[in-house]
């Protein structure tokens, strides 16, 4: 069961829900807040009952008993863009509203979680099992079609690079860019694919240095720091022997479904390198 509310205004909004909780004995409880006092108020209250939680924003998912999936797929071992297809069969088949439960590899994660919402659906919740795989709960949903378009602010960068190490000056922009843009306001995400998957390989940026910059490895280590995301296509990783193992520290392998899901932004601009 999943019920969702808002608290927006109330001084105490751990009364509501405390009061809900005691009429709860399993499911998903989706509370809408005016921000951070109200996130610590009810954050206080779940901690009391060791309850699970996640906030998203001013969202806070609250996590009772065990959430009871309508069906199950395992896709552990499947390679890109396999997960993303196994899993929307299974989704076409079922109702709206009702909870897919996916267990799958570290590989696959980004990619089901980003390419499920693009697809409309809501991610419920997603659990580290401790093994090397992640348990996903996702309710089926449909993308609503926007009946009227409207001007789009762009906010994000999306930046791809296909070179790699091959090309220093535009590994080095591709950093440099992103740290720019946060300066700019912009939110900027990096996606090494093709030759620019070299990139990924733990040490090699390092190997990398310009006269008048700072060594490569330097700007994408301050670059993470700063909370910039950095993917690294799964196929082409696979091509030059990049995975888990020796793959830099802080990158995540993804594949098609992240990709398109953000060229498919209205707010993202994409910057090809």
């Amino acid at each position: 069961m999943i019920r969702k509310f808002k608290v927006k205004g109330l001084r105490s909004p751990s009364l509501l829900i405390d009061m809900i909780l005691s009429d709860t004995k399993e499911g998903i409880l989706i509370v809408e807040t005016d921000g951070e006092e109200q996130i610590k108020d009810i954050e206080n209250l779940l901690k009391k009952y060791n309850l699970k939680y996640e906030v998203d924003g001013n969202i806070v998912k609250i996590y009772v008993g065990e959430i009871k999936a309508d069906k199950t797929i395992n896709v552990v071992g499947a390679t890109c863009p396999g997960p993303i297809m196994m899993v929307s069969d299974m989704l076409s088949k079922m109702k709206n509203g009702e909870i897919l439960e996916i267990i799958c590899g570290k590989n696959a994660l980004t990619d089901l979680t980003e390419g499920l919402k693009g697809m409309g659906n809501e991610i419920l919740k997603v659990e580290d099992r401790g093994d090397g795989t992640y348990r996903i709960l996702v309710k089926k949903g449909e993308k609503k079609e926007k009946e009227e378009k409207a001007i789009t602010k762009i906010d994000e960068l999306f930046i791809i690079n296909t070179t790699g190490t091959g090309n220093a000056e535009k590994a080095y922009a591709t950093f440099m860019l992103a740290d720019v843009a946060l300066k700019m306001n912009l939110k900027p995400t990096i996606f090494l694919m093709m030759d620019g998957a070299s990139l990924g390989l733990k040490g090699e940026c390092d190997k990398v240095k310009h006269p008048a910059f700072p060594k490569l490895g330097d700007l994408v280590r301050d670059i993470l720091k700063k909370g910039v995301k950095i993917y690294v296509c799964e196929l082409s990783a696979e091509f030059r022997g990049i995975n888990e193992s020796n793959l830099e520290e802080g990158f995540e392998i993804a594949g098609a479904p992240t990709f398109l899901n953000y060229l498919s932004k209205p707010n993202v601009r994409p910057v090809w390198l």
